[in-house]
C-alpha cells in the first residue's frame, strides 16, 4: 500500500471499517511512513474534537447522545447492529420508496421487531453473498466520463459504470467511459483516457473504486465487527411486497447525512460527501441484492443519481477483463522530484503555486507546468495557450483537514474561447514539499 492509498483508506481505519486485508496492509505503511503517521494522528485528533462537541464529521459518525444510549441499551443495539454497520461503512444513504409493489412500510427506528427483520433480511443476503465466486455489477451514474468513480454530478447525463470482480484469487475491473481502473493480482493500474495512467500494488479496492467494492462485497460490509459500529439515528424503513416478475421481494431504504456542513465545497460531490437516500431490493427467495438506487437529497427531478440494474453473481469472466492494454503514447506519473530552487516552489502560497501553473499553461511552457503535475499531449492540446483571466483566495473543505488540499477558484478563457470558472485542487508534496494539481483543471 503506497501513501496515496493509505491516506485515502485511513478514516475508514480509524472507525474500524476497513477489510481485514486493507487494515493490515494500512498499519503495515504507516509503520514505516512517519508521514501518513502523523495525518493518521490529526485524524484520531479530529474524531475526538468532534466526539467531544456533539457534531457529526465528514466519515465520524459518533454522537454523545446516541451512544450514551446505545450503551444504555446493549440488547436494542446488537438487533440493529447490521443496518448499523452498513450505514457506517457506506457512508452514504439509500433510496426511495419501494413503489407500487410494496405492500407495507414500517419504521425499523420506532419497531424493534422489524429492525430485526430487516437486520434478518441483511444477514441472510450476506451469507449467500460470501459463497460467492464471482460478480459483475452493471449501473448508471450522473458523472462526467472522466472523472473520479466516486464523483457525482446531478446535472450531467448518465453514463456507465462497471465493476467485474474475481473472488479467488482476487482480481478486478471497473469501468466508465473515460477511465479504467485494474487489479490483475499483481498490481493496480489506473488509465484515464486517452493518454494518461499510474501504477500502484495490488489491492482489494483503488483509485476511488472502493464504493462499487462495497457493493460487491456487502458480506463483508454486513458482518463487520461491533467495534465499527457507529450509530447514526438515520430513518430506516422496510417494504415487503411481489416484484414484476412475481417473486417476493424486500426493500430496505435507508436516509443519511454526509456530516459536512452546508455551504461545504464538496458536499454532494461524492458518494462520501452526500446527503442521500438509498433503496436496496432483494430477492427473498436466493437471498441475494438485486438492485440498488441512490437519491441525493435536494437534487433536481427525482434525485436518482445511481441506478444498479443489473447483478451478475457467479458468472465466468474471461480473464482478459482483468488485462489492460494501454495506448502507445501513454504518459505515466512521475513521482515528483526535489528541483535545485526547490525552496522557491516550496515557499509558494496556494494562490502562487496556481498562477505559476496556469501562467506556464498559457506560455506552453511544459518543464514548468510539469513541475506541478504530469503533462500528457492530450493536456497539452486541451489546455496549452489558455488565458489566465483571475485568480481568486485559496479555501477549504472540511475535509482538508484529513487530506490536506486547498482549492484556488480561477477563470480561464481556453484556445477554442470557452471560458471556465472552476477550483484548482492542491495538496502538498510530503517529499519536496511543493504544491502539486490534484484536481479541478
Amino acid at each position: 500500500m503506497n501513501c496515496a492509498e493509505c491516506r485515502d483508506n485511513l478514516v475508514a481505519w480509524a472507525e474500524g471499517c476497513l477489510a481485514p486485508e486493507d487494515s493490515r496492509q494500512c498499519q503495515a505503511h504507516l509503520e514505516h511512513c512517519a508521514g501518513c503517521s502523523a495525518e493518521f494522528a490529526v485524524i484520531q485528533r479530529l474524531q475526538q474534537e468532534l466526539t467531544a462537541s456533539g457534531r457529526l464529521g465528514t466519515q465520524v459518525s459518533v454522537v454523545d447522545s446516541v451512544m450514551r444510549r446505545v450503551r444504555q441499551e446493549p440488547r436494542k443495539h446488537e438487533r440493529s447492529s447490521v443496518m448499523s454497520r452498513i450505514v457506517t461503512r457506506w457512508g452514504f444513504g439509500l433510496g426511495a420508496a419501494a413503489g407500487a409493489t410494496a405492500v407495507v412500510i414500517l419504521l425499523l427506528l420506532a419497531v424493534p421487531r422489524t429492525q430485526g427483520r430487516a437486520s434478518e433480511i441483511m444477514a441472510r443476503s450476506a451469507r449467500a453473498m460470501a459463497k460467492l465466486s464471482s460478480v459483475h455489477l452493471k449501473g448508471l451514474l450522473r458523472t462526467t466520463p472522466g472523472d473520479n468513480f466516486s464523483a457525482i454530478m446531478p446535472d450531467q447525463p448518465f453514463t456507465t459504470v462497471e465493476l467485474w470482480k474475481q473472488f479467488t484469487p482476487l482480481k478486478w475491473r471497473a469501468e466508465k467511459t473515460g477511465r479504467i481502473a485494474v487489479m490483475d493480482g499483481q498490481s493496480s493500474v489506473l488509465f484515464i483516457k486517452p493518454d494518461f495512467a499510474l501504477k500502484g500494488p495490488a489491492s482489494s479496492s483503488a483509485f476511488d473504486t472502493q464504493w462499487l467494492h462495497q457493493m460487491a462485497d456487502l458480506s463483508e460490509t454486513l458482518t463487520w465487527e461491533l467495534s465499527a459500529i457507529k450509530a447514526h439515528g438515520w430513518p430506516v424503513t422496510l417494504s415487503q411486497g411481489s416484484g414484476p416478475d412475481g417473486k417476493a421481494k424486500s426493500t430496505i431504504t435507508v436516509e443519511a447525512q454526509s456530516g459536512l456542513s452546508d455551504g461545504d465545497y464538496l458536499q454532494n460531490k461524492f458518494f462520501t460527501t452526500a446527503n442521500t437516500r438509498r433503496v436496496y431490493v432483494f430477492d427473498d427467495e436466493s437471498e441475494l441484492l438485486e438492485s440498488v438506487k441512490v437519491y441525493l437529497v435536494g437534487a433536481p427531478d427525482d434525485g436518482l443519481i445511481f441506478d444498479l440494474s443489473r447483478i451478475d453473481y457467479n458468472q465466468a469472466i474471461d480473464p482478459g477483463v482483468f488485462q489492460l492494454q494501454l495506448p502507445a503514447n501513454v504518459s505515466w506519473e512521475q513521482p515528483m522530484q526535489v528541483l535545485p530552487d526547490n525552496q522557491k516552489y516550496a515557499s509558494m502560497t496556494p494562490e502562487q503555486a496556481a498562477r505559476t501553473f496556469l501562467e506556464a499553461c498559457s506560455r506552453e511552457d511544459w518543464v514548468e507546468a510539469g513541475k506541478f503535475q504530469t503533462i500528457t499531449e492530450s493536456f497539452k492540446q486541451d489546455r496549452g495557450g489558455l488565458q489566465l483571466i483571475s485568480i481568486g483566495k485559496s479555501f477549504t473543505s472540511a475535509l482538508s483537514l484529513i487530506s490536506g488540499a486547498r482549492f484556488v477558484p480561477y477563470e480561464v478563457k481556453y484556445k477554442d474561447g470557452n471560458v471556465v470558472k472552476w477550483n484548482l485542487s492542491l495538496k502538498k508534496d510530503e517529499a519536496t514539499g511543493r504544491w502539486y494539481v490534484d484536481g479541478g483543471i
